[in-house]
């Protein structure tokens, strides 16, 4: 039975060192996204002020403001939702 067991040991011993080791799969690192006052910071450093309409669409990846350029006209502006890129000016 004693050379049973030591042998089963040994077995099980050698078979776990040859098993295969496995990492985790690495996920793609996703940036987070953008808040409320962050964008605003931003589009004030891009000379926007006047702040009147946001809305974050998330299925979009976008932030919609209505504010006003330097020059004083209303805009409504798309930013993305993750790295605060303006993507659309559009003049009211």
């Amino acid at each position: 039975m004693k050379v049973l067991f030591k042998s089963l040991l040994a077995v099980l011993a050698v078979s776990s060192i040859a098993l295969p080791v496995y990492a985790d799969p690495v996920e793609p690192e996703v940036s987070p996204e953008l808040t409320v006052p962050k964008a605003m910071r931003l589009l004030q450093s891009h000379g926007y002020h006047d702040f009147r309409k946001i809305k974050v669409e998330r299925d979009e990846h976008e932030i919609e403001v209505e504010a006003r350029n330097a020059d004083g006209h209303k805009v409504e502006i798309e930013m993305d939702l993750f790295s605060g890129k303006i993507l659309a000016v559009e003049r009211d």
